[in-house]
């Protein structure tokens, strides 16, 4: 079996939530207390449940945290217009950091003609490749709160299309096997490179890849399995802990 900093199975996604943003608030804290003064932690987040559940649940303790040293990114895209429904930013934006005083957001670049790269999925991923280095340079995120998929896949890095070794951060995706089929998301060798993984998940969908995973299957073939180690912490409810056998 895979070796984890933490592994805390829940009855359900009420509980979940509360004790994944309880840990991870106060983790966050603690960072941006550790951090230099004035500058921010880089936080990354996922869409998903992450943007439209955890997130959301966390608004009554949104002034728990100085959003004001910390700067998002989310960990992958969805290369359509501003404003439309299965923008990540958006979500994330809507369900929670907009009332996060004095947070940066970094979004990634919309398809609109008017955005950076002006609608081509290669020029955008470019694009924001540049940002990426002007703020990051070669490192990574210093902590990340993702979830996963029913078939594995984390960001949008999906089975059988995963390099370990990619040189550049910052990936174009087409014919993405879950729609929309145009995206742009991070490598995985970034998320491998943050010291602080955090994963979250929820249902019985998910507990064949995440049984898999603590298994100790390939990251090529189960791109989760390429982000556990003992960095990371992963918060999950029953149903979707039922196939991890622990030893």
């Amino acid at each position: 079996m895979v070796c984890v900093h933490t592994l805390e199975v829940l009855p359900g996604v009420k509980a979940l939530n509360e004790a994944v943003g309880r840990a991870f608030l106060a983790r966050l804290r603690a960072l941006i207390d550790e951090a230099e003064v004035g500058s921010r932690v880089d936080l990354a987040i996922s869409g998903g449940a992450v943007a439209t559940s955890l997130l959301p649940s966390l608004l009554p303790r949104v002034g728990d945290v100085d959003w004001s040293r910390v700067r998002v990114w989310l960990v992958d895209e969805r290369f359509v217009p501003a404003g439309h429904a299965d923008r990540n930013d958006d979500q994330a934006w809507e369900g929670f950091f907009h009332a996060a005083s004095g947070v940066e957001l970094v979004r990634m670049p919309t398809s609109d003609e008017s955005a950076p790269g002006a609608g081509s999925l290669d020029a955008a991923t470019s694009a924001f490749g540049a940002t990426w280095t002007e703020l990051m340079g070669s490192g990574s995120f210093d902590i990340a709160l993702i979830g996963m998929g029913p078939d594995g896949h984390i960001c949008s890095l999906f089975p059988g299309r995963v390099d370990l070794e990619e040189p550049s951060p910052i990936l174009a995706i087409r014919n993405s096997p879950k729609p929309p089929p145009e995206r742009i998301t991070v490598s995985m060798p970034v998320m491998r490179a943050c010291p602080e993984v955090w994963l979250t998940t929820a249902g019985e969908g998910k507990a064949e890849a995440v049984g898999r995973a603590f298994a100790g299957a390939s990251p090529l073939d189960l791109p989760v399995a390429g982000i556990l180690g003992p960095s990371t912490r992963v918060y999950l409810d029953q149903a979707a802990a039922s196939q991890i056998h622990l030893p």
